[in-house]
C-alpha cells in the first residue's frame, strides 16, 4: 500500500521553489550568455582572422615560390641558351654529319663552355646513343629526350642519379636552323648544386624551398631542399615535370599574423550587451514564475491526493525502464537485429591446403563445398568485427568455380555481413574494386591461378591487406573452431571491368599501331585482355581467348616454357610485335618477342626499374629470390635501392607497402607497379605500360632487350616431394649445408651468391615440389654449380629425384 504520510506540505515546496530558483535562474542565464559570445568569438575568429591570416601567409608564400621559380628559370634558361647556341655551330654540324669525323675536339670545347663538373656527349642522329658513349651510362629518361629532340621537339630539363651525385640533363638538337635538318644532339649533365644554388638566391630563403619532380601528380618526389619551414605547402609549376614548393618559416608566419582592433572592441560590447539581457530576461522569467505559483496554489489534502497518484507513475515508468535496458543488454534494439554467435562447430580440413599466401587444393577432394561455406562464415565473422560489412566476392572459369562461389558466399551471408558480387573476373580486378573503393576494402577470388583444371582455391584480401602465412592459419583455426556470427546479410552484383578498362586507358597511351597476340589460356583474362587492348588501339591477335575450366590447350602457367610455344609460333606467323600470356587468374605475364624470344620476368623488371627509378630516383624496388643477380647492380645505376625478399604475392605487396616502392616483381610472372597505379599484381596492366615504352621508343622488344645484358641461366627446375617434408628439407639443408665460400640469403628457402654465379632451392607454397634455379657467368659455372646442390640435398635425402 502506498503511503500519504511526509515531512513537508506541497505549499512548504511551493514557496522554497522561488528563493532557490533565483541564483541558478541568473547562473544560468549569465552562463548561456558567455557560452553564446565565446562560440561568437570562436566562430569570427575561425571565419575571420584565421582566414585572413591563412590568405595573408598564402600570398606571402607565393610571392617567395614564384621569385624561386623565377631564379630557377633564368639558370636553366641560360645554360639551355648557351647549349642551343652550340648546337647550331656550323662546324659541329658538319662534323656530325660526317659519321668518320674525329668529336672529340668538340666535346672538349663544349665541357669547358658548361659549368665545372659536368658531363657532356655530341650523339649523331638515328644511331642508339648507348653504342656511340657505352661509358656514359644513358638513363632511360635521357634516351626519351634525345628521341624527342631529334624530332623536333623541346624536351624539359630533368634530375636523375642518386643523391649525393644527382645530375640534371639538358639537350639540344644539333641543326643550322630551325629549318635544317636535325643531324645528332647535344646533351650535358651538369651538377644540381646549380639548381640548388638559384633556388637558394641571394641569402637564407624565408622558409622551404623545394623542387619536386614528377610525370604524374600522385608520385612526385623531392630532389632539391633548401632551408627550413613550418608553415603550409605552396606549389608551383615550373614545366611540365618539375614542381616548387615553399614552406614559410616562423618569422614568415608572424609576419602574416593579423590583429583587427575594431574586432576586439566590437567582442566587448557585445558580452557588456548579452550580459544585461541574460539579467533582465532571467528577472522577468522569475516575476512570472511566481505570478503562476500563487494563482495555482492548492490546499493540502488535495495535494496529498494529487500527489498519491504519482508513486503508482512512477512505478509503472520504473517497471518499462527496466524492461527496456533488459531488451538492450540482451543485445536488441528497436528496428534491428544484432547477430549472434553460432553454436561452435569442430570441422577439419586438409592442413595443407592453408599455404603461404592463399589457400589451394584439389577441387571436391579438399577445396569442397563445405570448406568454401566455413570459409565465408569465418571471414564475415572477422570483416564485422573488424568493424566492416561486406566483401566484394569474384571467381575464375574452372568448373569447380561457381558452386564454390555460391557457397562461399552463402557463408558470408550467413553471417550477416553483405557480399558485392563481382562475378567471373581476373584476380587484378578484385584488387582494383578494393583499391578504389571508398566503403569496402575487403574480398576474396575463387582461384587457383597458374594450376591445372583439378584445383581449385581462394585468394583473400582484408582491410586492404593480402593475407599470408600466419594470418592464413589464424583463419583456419577459425574455419574449424565454427564460432561464427550470424544474421542475414544482403547481396547485390557490381560492375568492375568498365572502370578497370576507363582508368588504363585514362593513363596509357600509345604512339603507334601495335599488333599483340594475347593467349589466356582459356582463363580467367579471355574476354577482358582482347576487350582492353582493342580499345588501345591494338590490332589484336586472340589465343585460346574462350572462357574453358578444362584448360584444353594447355595449363594456365605461362612460367612453363612448354606453355608458350603456340603464342611463340602464332606471333611469328602473324609478324606481331609481340606476344603476351597471362595465367589463370590474369596476375602474371610471360612475354614474347617479334622473333620468339622469351622476355622472363626479371628481364622486364630491368626494363620497367629503367623507366621508373630514373624518374623517381631513390625509390625502393622489391624482387624475390630467384631473380637474375644483374637486376639489383641495374636498380643501384639508376638510383634506386633493390630490395631481394620472399616469393609470394602476399608476401610481395606486403613489402612494397613497407617500403613505399614503386616497383616489385617475381620471378614467375607477378609484377607490381605503384607509379601511376596502385601496387598489386596485374599482368594487364603491365602489359599496357610495356606498350606505351615500346611505342615511346620506336624500336621493337628485341631492339630494345639487347641492351639488357643475359647471363646463362636455368628456368625453374621442380623437384617433387610430400608436402609434409618440403619445408624440413629446405630447414636441414641450411643448417648443415657446406657451401664453401658463398655468401647464403634465407629469406625464402636457401640462395647461395658466388662471384661467377648463384643458386636457389626453396619449398614450393603452391605445390608438394621443391624448386631450384641457377646463374652463372658461363654453362661451366651453371654446370659446377648443380653439382653443388645435388651433393648437399643428397646428404639431406637420398631419395630426393635429382635428374637435374
Amino acid at each position: 500500500m502506498l503511503s500519504l504520510s511526509r515531512k513537508k506540505t506541497a505549499s512548504d515546496d511551493t514557496e522554497a521553489k522561488p528563493k532557490a530558483a533565483l541564483p541558478m535562474a541568473k547562473i544560468g542565464a549569465f552562463a548561456a550568455a558567455l557560452a553564446i559570445n565565446a562560440g561568437l568569438i570562436f566562430s569570427s575568429y575561425q571565419w575571420y582572422i584565421a582566414v585572413q591570416q591563412e590568405q595573408r601567409l598564402t600570398a606571402l608564400s607565393q610571392k617567395q615560390a614564384q621569385s624561386a621559380i623565377e631564379r630557377l628559370g633564368f639558370q636553366v634558361h641560360k645554360l639551355q641558351t648557351m647549349l642551343d647556341q652550340y648546337g647550331q655551330r656550323q662546324a659541329l654540324v658538319a662534323a656530325l654529319s660526317v659519321q668518320s669525323t674525329d668529336l672529340s675536339p668538340w666535346l672538349s670545347s663544349l665541357q669547358q663552355l658548361l659549368p665545372e663538373g659536368n658531363q657532356a656527349a655530341l650523339v649523331r642522329a638515328y644511331a642508339a646513343p648507348e653504342s656511340q658513349y657505352p661509358e656514359f651510362g644513358f638513363r632511360f629518361a635521357e634516351l626519351d629526350m634525345i628521341n624527342h629532340a631529334e624530332k623536333g621537339d623541346k624536351p624539359a630539363p630533368e634530375v636523375g642519379g642518386r643523391a649525393p651525385n644527382q645530375t640534371f640533363s639538358l639537350i639540344a638538337p644539333a641543326r643550322l636552323n630551325q629549318d635544317s635538318p636535325i643531324v645528332g644532339t647535344v646533351i650535358a649533365r651538369l651538377p644540381t648544386a646549380i639548381l640548388r644554388s638559384a633556388l637558394r638566391g641571394d641569402g637564407t630563403p624565408d622558409g622551404l624551398v623545394r623542387l619536386q619532380q614528377g610525370f604524374d601528380g600522385s608520385n612526385a618526389k623531392p630532389v632539391i631542399e633548401v632551408g627550413d619551414g613550418a608553415g603550409p605547402v605552396v606549389s608551383a609549376r615550373y614545366n611540365q615535370f618539375w614542381t616548387v614548393q615553399f614552406q614559410a618559416n616562423e618569422a614568415l608566419i608572424k609576419q602574416s599574423r593579423f590583429y583587427p582592433i575594431w574586432l576586439y572592441g566590437l567582442w566587448f560590447v557585445a558580452l557588456l550587451l548579452s550580459l544585461f539581457l541574460a539579467h533582465w530576461a532571467s528577472s522577468r522569467w522569475l516575476a512570472k514564475q511566481q505570478q503562476r505559483q500563487q494563482l495555482t496554489r492548492k490546499p493540502t489534502a488535495e495535494g496529498l491526493s494529487a500527489g498519491g497518484s504519482k508513486p503508482a507513475l512512477d512505478a509503472v515508468m520504473k517497471v518499462k525502464v527496466a524492461k527496456e535496458d533488459q531488451q538492450l543488454l540482451a543485445g536488441e534494439s528497436a528496428g534491428r537485429k544484432r547477430s549472434q554467435p553460432s553454436e561452435p562447430v569442430n570441422i577439419q580440413f586438409p592442413g595443407h591446403v592453408f599455404r603461404a599466401y592463399d589457400i589451394r587444393g584439389l577441387a571436391g577432394q579438399e577445396i569442397t563445398r563445405e570448406l568454401a561455406t566455413q570459409l565465408g562464415r569465418a571471414l564475415g565473422t572477422r570483416v564485422l568485427a573488424d568493424g566492416g560489412d561486406a566483401l566484394f566476392v569474384g571467381r575464375d572459369g574452372r568448373n569447380s568455380s561457381p558452386e564454390l562461389y555460391n557457397a562461399l558466399i552463402d557463408g558470408i551471408l550467413s553471417t550477416g555481413a553483405n557480399t558485392l558480387e563481382l562475378e567471373l573476373i581476373p584476380s587484378p580486378l578484385l584488387y582494383y574494386a578494393v583499391a578504389t573503393s571508398d566503403n569496402c576494402k575487403s574480398g576474396v577470388i575463387v582461384t587457383a591461378s597458374h594450376n591445372g583444371a583439378a584445383y581449385n582455391g581462394f585468394k583473400i584480401t582484408l582491410n586492404g591487406q593480402s593475407l599470408a602465412d600466419d594470418e592464413i592459419q589464424q583463419l583456419r583455426q577459425a574455419m574449424e573452431a565454427g564460432n561464427f556470427q550470424t544474421g542475414h546479410g544482403s547481396t547485390r552484383q557490381v560492375e568492375v571491368v568498365e572502370p578497370y578498362i576507363d582508368e588504363i586507358l585514362s593513363d596509357v597511351a600509345l604512339m603507334g599501331d601495335v599488333k599483340i597476340v594475347i593467349d589466356a589460356g582459356n582463363g580467367a583474362t579471355s574476354d577482358i585482355a582482347p576487350l582492353l587492348f582493342s580499345e588501345m588501339g591494338c590490332e589484336v591477335v586472340p589465343l585460346y581467348c574462350d572462357f574453358d575450366g578444362n584448360f584444353p590447350n594447355h595449363d594456365p602457367d605461362p612460367s612453363n616454357a612448354d606453355n608458350l610455344q603456340d603464342l611463340i609460333d602464332r606471333v611469328i606467323e602473324e609478324g606481331a610485335d609481340l606476344g603476351v600470356a597471362f595465367d589463370g587468374d590474369g596476375d602474371r605475364i610471360f612475354v614474347v618477342t617479334e622473333s620468339g624470344q622469351v622476355i622472363t620476368a626479371d628481364r622486364l623488371l630491368m626494363l620497367f626499374a629503367k623507366d621508373i627509378v630514373s624518374r623517381n630516383p631513390g625509390t625502393d624496388v622489391v624482387f624475390d629470390v630467384k631473380c637474375t643477380r644483374q637486376l639489383g647492380s641495374l636498380i643501384s645505376s639508376y638510383g634506386g635501392r633493390p630490395i631481394m625478399w620472399k616469393t609470394g604475392h602476399a608476401h610481395m605487396k606486403a613489402k612494397i607497402q613497407e617500403t613505399e616502392a614503386l616497383l616489385g616483381g617475381e620471378f614467375s610472372g607477378h609484377i607490381f607497379i605503384k607509379d601511376r597505379w596502385y601496387g598489386f599484381d596485374d599482368g594487364l596492366l603491365v602489359a599496357a605500360r610495356l606498350l606505351e615504352i615500346m611505342s615511346l621508343r620506336e624500336q621493337s622488344l628485341d631492339d630494345i632487350f639487347a641492351s639488357f645484358p643475359v647471363l646463362p641461366a636455368t628456368p625453374e627446375i621442380r623437384i617433387p616431394v610430400p608436402e609434409e617434408k618440403k619445408f624440413s628439407i629446405i630447414q636441414n639443408l641450411i643448417e648443415t649445408g657446406d657451401f664453401q665460400s658463398g655468401t647464403a640469403t634465407t629469406v625464402d628457402g636457401l640462395r647461395v651468391d658466388f662471384a661467377k654465379g648463384w643458386g636457389l632451392v626453396r619449398a614450393s607454397n603452391t605445390g608438394a615440389e621443391l624448386t631450384l634455379r641457377f646463374e652463372g657467368d658461363t654453362e661451366e659455372v651453371i654446370a659446377q654449380l648443380k653439382l653443388l646442390f645435388k651433393r648437399e640435398l643428397t646428404k639431406v635425402d637420398a631419395s630426393l629425384p635429382l635428374d637435374f
